[in-house]
C-alpha cells in the first residue's frame, strides 16, 4: 500500500468520527440554553388549591361545569390489553350539589303520568278528604225550582184587641221567645172599664149572697114566704151571670184567667199583658214605649224557623209523576253542601194560567235554622231507584276541556281519571268505565290538586318535591 492510500484512509477515519460527533454537541448546547418544564409551569400558573394535583399545561379538560379532570399525558393513554390503570378522581373534584346539599337526582322523582303527589302538610292545608265509589243504586228524581217559605202554622202575629197605649216592652227585634211569655204592657181604658164592672159585680155578688143566706133563715123559721126566697134566688143568680159574662169579656181582651181571679179577689184593676202565642223568633217589632195602640194593628210577629216549607213549581208533563208523601231531598246555594230532607205535603189542585205549573209543598225540618225566608232552593223528588251500578258522589267530578274526570287516591299519590258516565241524580253518577269500586275519589280538594296538576303538564316542578 503505497502513502496516497494510507493518507485517503486516514482522512475517511476522521470524517467519519466528526460526523458523530458533532450533533451530540449540538444537543447539548441546547438543552442548556432552554429553560426547564417544570420552572415556567411554576412561572406562569397560580399555586395548586389544597387537594388539587399539579397537571402539565395542555392536558387538562372541563368535564360539563364539575371542574377540570386529569388526562393522561399522550402516549399514555392507551397501553393495549392488560395494561389498563384506574385512577381515582383528584380529591376535590368530585360533582357538588347546588345550594351545599345533596339531594336525589329529578330523574328519580318522576310521577307517574296524571299524578300529584302532596305532602301531609299541604294536604291539611287544602282541607283534602277523600270517599270511595261504591255499588249503589242511583235514583230517579226530577227536579224542581223552588222558594223557602214560613210554615203557616207556625207564624203568628200579635195584637191587641182594644184601643190602648203601650207603657212597657219586654222584647226586641231577633230575641227568641217561648210561648205565654211577656211581649208588651199595654194600658186601656176601655179594659179597665170592664174590670171595674166585674169588680162592681162581684161586690153586688157578696151583698146577693148574704140577703139569700138571710131569707132562706126566715123561710125555714116560717117567718116570711117563700116567694121571698125565690126572688133572692133569682137576683143571685142574675150577679153570678153578670160576673161570668165579664170574665168572657175580660178574657177576649186578653187577660189570663189568674189575672182575673186576681181582679175578683184583690178589687185591683190591671193592664193589659200581650203574651207570645207560640214559641220563636221575633222577626218584627212595630211598636214603641209610649205608642198608642189601636185594635187588630200588628205589633209583633213571631215566626217559629224548627219545621218550613220550599214551595216548588212543577211543569204539567212532572204532574203525573208527584204524589203525596213522597220523599224530598233540598239544596240551597247559600248552603250548596248542606242537604234538607222532607216530604210532599201538598199538591195544588189548580195549575198556574201563565207559567203551567203546579204549585208543589214540601215540608222540611229545619231544626239549626239555616233555611230563611225567601231563599232559593232546588227540589229533588225522588220518583224511584234504578239498578245497582258503581257510583261516585258528585262534587268528586271535575268538568273540564269536555272530558269529566276524578282524581284517584294511589299508592300516596293522585292520579287523574277520565271517566264515562251514564245515569245520574242529584248525588251520584253512574260510572260505566273508569272506575272500580272500592277507589278512593277526591271531593273536597279537588280543584286544588288539578292546578298542582296543570302546572306539572306544562313543565312546572316536581309536584310534592324539593324545589328552589
Amino acid at each position: 500500500m503505497n502513502a496516497n492510500e494510507w493518507i485517503y484512509r486516514f482522512k475517511s477515519f476522521l470524517l467519519i468520527s466528526l460526523l458523530f460527533f458533532i450533533p451530540g454537541l449540538g444537543a447539548c448546547s441546547r438543552d442548556a440554553d432552554m429553560p426547564q418544564p417544570q420552572v415556567l409551569a411554576l412561572a406562569d400558573e397560580k399555586k395548586p388549591a389544597d387537594g388539587e394535583q399539579q397537571v402539565p399545561d395542555g392536558h387538562r379538560e372541563k368535564d360539563h361545569g364539575h371542574g377540570e379532570q386529569q388526562v393522561p399525558p399522550e402516549g399514555h393513554q392507551d397501553k393495549g390489553p392488560g395494561h389498563e390503570e384506574k385512577q381515582a378522581p383528584p380529591k376535590g373534584d368530585q360533582e357538588k350539589e347546588p345550594h351545599g346539599h345533596k339531594e336525589p337526582h329529578r330523574e328519580t322523582q318522576k310521577l307517574e303520568p296524571g299524578g300529584v303527589v302532596l305532602s301531609p302538610e299541604e294536604q291539611a292545608n287544602i282541607g283534602l278528604k277523600t270517599i270511595a265509589a261504591e255499588i249503589r243504586p242511583v235514583e230517579d228524581v226530577r227536579l224542581l225550582n223552588g222558594v223557602v217559605k214560613p210554615h203557616p202554622d207556625r207564624v203568628a202575629l200579635v195584637t191587641s184587641l182594644v184601643a190602648g197605649r203601650a207603657v212597657d216592652i219586654h222584647v226586641n227585634l231577633g230575641d227568641r221567645v217561648e210561648k205565654g211569655q211577656d211581649l208588651v204592657d199595654v194600658q186601656s181604658v176601655e179594659l179597665e172599664k170592664v174590670e171595674l164592672d166585674l169588680i162592681q159585680a162581684e161586690n153586688r155578688h157578696i151583698l146577693a149572697q148574704a140577703d139569700l143566706e138571710r131569707i132562706r133563715a126566715l123561710v125555714e123559721k116560717g117567718i116570711v114566704a117563700k116567694k121571698n126566697l125565690l126572688a133572692a134566688e133569682s137576683q143571685h143568680q142574675a150577679v153570678l151571670n153578670e160576673i161570668d159574662s165579664l170574665t168572657k169579656r175580660l178574657t177576649l181582651l186578653g187577660l189570663r184567667p189568674e189575672q182575673i181571679q186576681a181582679i175578683r179577689k184583690e178589687k185591683t184593676v190591671t193592664t193589659l199583658h200581650l203574651d207570645a202565642p207560640l214559641s220563636g223568633t221575633v222577626v218584627e217589632r212595630n211598636v214603641i214605649l209610649g205608642q198608642a195602640i189601636e185594635p187588630n194593628q200588628p205589633l209583633f210577629k213571631i215566626l217559629d224557623d224548627s219545621v218550613v216549607i220550599v214551595v216548588g213549581e212543577a211543569f204539567e208533563d212532572t204532574l203525573p209523576l208527584l204524589k203525596m208523601r213522597q220523599p224530598v231531598r233540598v239544596r240551597v246555594p247559600a248552603y250548596p253542601k248542606q242537604v234538607f230532607e222532607g216530604r210532599i205535603t201538598f199538591i195544588s189542585p189548580t195549575v198556574d194560567p201563565q207559567k203551567r205549573t203546579v204549585q208543589v209543598w214540601a215540608e222540611i225540618s229545619n231544626h239549626h235554622g239555616i233555611l230563611k225566608q225567601d231563599l232559593f232552593a232546588d227540589l229533588s223528588v225522588a220518583l224511584g231507584a234504578s239498578h245497582q251500578t258503581v257510583a261516585v258522589p258528585l262534587e268528586a267530578l271535575i268538568n273540564a276541556d269536555g272530558a269529566e274526570f276524578v282524581f284517584v287516591e294511589q299508592g300516596g299519590a293522585f292520579i287523574r281519571r277520565d271517566l264515562i258516565l251514564g245515569a245520574r241524580d242529584d248525588r251520584y253518577a253512574e260510572v260505566k268505565r273508569g272506575l272500580r269500586s272500592g277507589e278512593r275519589v277526591v271531593t273536597d280538594g279537588k280543584r286544588q290538586i288539578y292546578t298542582k296538576y296543570l302546572m306539572s303538564q306544562r313543565g312546572g316542578p316536581a309536584l310534592g318535591g324539593h324545589g328552589h
